[in-house]
């Protein structure tokens, strides 16, 4: 008989999570060309899409691949105290090193682009939820600044991941094309800042566990074991 959700212990729950964003984050280590041969653009590419999947599989909501979150606050809500739980946890401060000290460059082009901003597409596709877009995008530059200049990681790790939310709709939606140039650049600086948070996300996630096998900080996965057999 197969298992309902409510009927796994919490420590299934996360030994699932971590097991599936791990594999997909070691899948997104190995990005290879079929020869063996290195190809720059396709590696970031493929690199930016498992990153992505095996971020998702931490997060574990299933509503999160709806593409636009701005009619849902109570997921975004969730979205970002997920992110907001990690930074608590984050002794090492190693979130703040990567947006503060190893990508400054690539985080502030991708501030910087209104092209992965959510709201200025649906002004595009003439959505209310576009009106004023213009103003809330320099708003929300704004904010960045202020939480730059402050240390503000929390406030700053929201930003940069919804801009990376709008450059993974894109892909994962069909809204680009694969080509070198100025898709490739965004998705170039997209892999590399996803590349340190990804694996920063899950070394903390990996010790709170470890300190806690029955934490609930997590919550259950969104597509649980329905038996025993690891998938």
């Amino acid at each position: 008989m197969q298992r309902t959700s409510d009927e796994i212990p919490q420590r299934g729950h996360n030994e699932d999570r971590m097991r599936r964003s791990e594999s997909w984050f070691g899948r997104a280590q190995r990005t290879t060309d079929a020869n063996g041969e290195t190809d720059e653009a396709g590696l970031a590419w493929e690199r930016f899409m498992f990153l992505w999947i095996s971020f998702n599989a931490a997060y574990g909501y299933d509503l999160l691949d709806e593409q636009n979150l701005a009619s849902r606050p109570q997921e975004r809500q969730k979205y970002e105290d997920f992110l907001s739980a990690i930074v608590e946890r984050d002794e090492n401060k190693t979130i703040y090193n990567i947006l503060w000290n190893e990508y400054p460059g690539p985080v502030r082009v991708l501030l910087d682009n209104k092209y992965v901003y959510q709201p200025f597409w649906e002004a595009v596709r003439g959505s209310p939820d576009g009106r004023g877009w213009s103003r809330r995008f320099h708003a929300d530059k704004a904010k960045s600044l202020r939480a730059l200049q402050g240390g503000d990681v929390v406030t700053l790790l929201h930003i940069v991941f919804w801009r990376l939310y709008a450059l993974r709709n894109q892909v994962f939606h069909g809204g680009t094309t694969f080509a070198e140039g100025w898709g490739s650049d965004q998705i170039r600086d997209g892999s590399r800042i996803m590349a340190a948070l990804v694996p920063a996300i899950l070394d903390i996630m990996r010790a709170d566990i470890a300190a806690n096998p029955d934490t609930d900080a997590w919550g259950k996965v969104a597509w649980p074991r329905v038996n025993e057999r690891k998938d």
